[in-house]
């Protein structure tokens, strides 16, 4: 019976460790994001410019595929 309750007091500690663990993660993934959205404006993001629409070729996919399998495949 004593060896049961070892083990019990044993995951009891355990478990509380993760718990407590788990809040500090939280806390401090909350202070971090409170922090970069105060000082976003110092960290500005680049513009990302898309491929047009319109203007891809089918057959250069396909054949950039291709190229990829063959070089993968040796």
């Amino acid at each position: 019976m004593e060896l049961l309750m070892q083990g019990v007091v044993l995951m009891v500690i355990g478990m509380a460790t993760v718990f407590a663990f788990l809040v500090l993660l939280i806390i401090a993934m909350n202070s971090s994001s409170a922090f970069f959205s105060k000082f976003a404006h110092l960290f500005p993001e680049e513009e990302v410019k898309a491929a047009p629409a319109g203007g891809t070729d089918p057959t250069a996919e396909i054949a950039v595929a291709l190229a990829a399998i063959r070089a993968k495949r040796g």
